[in-house]
């Protein structure tokens, strides 16, 4: 009977523990993303400021900044982060220029199905301040502006790979889509991420991201008229930041 008990208790010593809970607290990450756009006002009557137009906006460089929070265990994770962007871009022939106050609220989770890929799935929230300028369709020599600020709802879902590489190194990346016309037309996100450790508490991070959206607005106020607006942006770019863990 103690030769029993004493086999029972070396193989619970011996049996694999589950890996503790990893909780990550990022205060800060600084996005230096490239930003353009195109804006397309469909024809409503008229012409003049009725007229259908598009403009497409040069690629300028912007600065962006998020926060957030990562909960990751054996087989699952989620988290959650904020990124607030004051965006803009303009070109000069023909006239078009665009300022998006933009903020994205982000929160998903993922469920291991095979080797280190996770399945995942999301919202996002997205308040957008646009302020657009573009040429009028039939006077060239003159400009309509006018601004709009949607707020929508996007459902993500996408696919992630994480794990360790060599030494205190961890890749993270990550693609999702979504909107789907719930909320934008199509919300699209690529993230690659490599965390240096250093100790047991603090992480240095290094990543990228790619963002494009298309967005559709009924009600924008161009000019003197309520127009349907189309906003096509991207942002791409670096992003370095640092996380504590727990």
């Amino acid at each position: 009977m103690v030769i029993a008990l004493g086999l029972m208790l070396l193989q619970l010593q011996a049996a694999p523990q589950p890996a503790p809970l990893k909780i990550t607290i990022y205060p800060l990450l600084v996005h230096a993303p490239i930003f353009g756009a195109t804006l397309h006002l469909p024809d409503a009557g008229g012409g003049g400021e009725g007229g259908d137009q598009t403009a497409t906006t040069d690629w300028s460089f912007n600065a962006a900044y998020m926060a957030g929070v990562s909960f990751e265990g054996p087989r699952w994770f989620a988290e959650g982060n904020g990124l607030w962007a004051a965006l803009s871009a303009s070109r000069a022939t023909p006239v078009g220029s665009l300022d998006a106050n933009t903020y994205f609220f982000t929160t998903r989770g993922g469920v291991r199905v095979f080797g280190r890929f996770s399945a995942t799935a999301g919202v996002r929230y997205i308040s957008v301040k646009l302020d657009a300028t573009l040429t009028e369709a039939v006077n060239p020599h003159d400009t309509i502006s006018g601004g709009t600020k949607p707020t929508v709802w996007d459902p993500l879902i996408g696919l992630d790979w994480r794990g360790p590489a060599s030494g205190r190194w961890t890749f993270d990346a990550a693609f999702q889509g979504g909107g789907f016309g719930v909320g934008t037309d199509v919300d699209l996100q690529g993230d690659f991420y490599a965390d240096r450790h250093f100790g047991d508490h603090f992480d240095l991070r290094l990543g990228y991201t790619w963002v494009y959206y298309k967005l559709t607005v009924d009600n924008a106020q161009i000019g003197s008229l309520d127009r349907t607006l189309v906003s096509k942006q991207t942002l791409h770019g670096p992003a370095i930041g640092f996380g504590i863990v727990f």
